[in-house]
């Protein structure tokens, strides 16, 4: 039920999405939905929470180990990778946060882990001497936005679109922790 939702989510947005279309698109009735999920609420957050969580655990994967500088490339570049469906996942959640509360709660819960992952990569870093910055969690603060400002442009635009975005991304990174321009990209 879960990733039924996440593929309607795409298509009609997590705010829109009712517990009648994910029983018609699994051939159920929307009463076993309920079962499972005894409101939509209940179904977004629960789908919104798995993409999330997944997304979280695989920028995880994707630094583990790495040296300071390699963590960060690894997560820049997965950032830069997120496809539009991601994108505009995030962005349904981030509208419909403003009137349901339970999702903003795990939205909210989710981007500070995001924060605590880069604040994490960048006091690392900046503890071994690589990355030179005074306030990590200030830093990793504002790469997220810049990220988020990208996923903003891709949940809208083709990617032929975007120009040299993916450098601007990278040059902010370096010059945020205090790395020599074309360090990383």
């Amino acid at each position: 039920m879960i990733d039924t939702a996440l593929v309607l989510a795409d298509t009609l947005s997590l705010d829109r999405l009712t517990s009648r279309d994910v029983a018609e698109a699994m051939g159920v009735t929307s009463g076993l939905v309920h079962h499972y999920f005894p409101t939509v609420d209940d179904l977004i957050v629960a789908a919104f929470r798995q993409f999330a969580e997944g997304q979280l655990a695989e920028e995880r994967r994707l630094t583990e180990g790495l040296s300071p500088l390699e963590a960060l490339r690894a997560f820049v570049a997965h950032e830069l990778d997120i496809t539009a469906a991601m994108a505009r996942l995030w962005m349904g959640a981030w509208a419909a946060a403003a009137r349901r509360p339970a999702l903003a709660a795990v939205v909210d819960e989710q981007m500070l882990a995001g924060l605590k992952l880069v604040t994490s990569l960048l006091e690392d870093g900046t503890a071994a001497g690589v990355f030179h910055t005074e306030n990590p969690q200030a830093s990793a603060f504002r790469l997220l936005v810049l990220v988020d400002g990208v996923l903003v442009q891709k949940s809208m635009r083709a990617e032929a679109t975007y120009g040299d975005v993916p450098s601007l991304v990278w040059r902010t990174a370096e010059r945020e922790v205090g790395l020599p321009p074309g360090t990383l990209y």
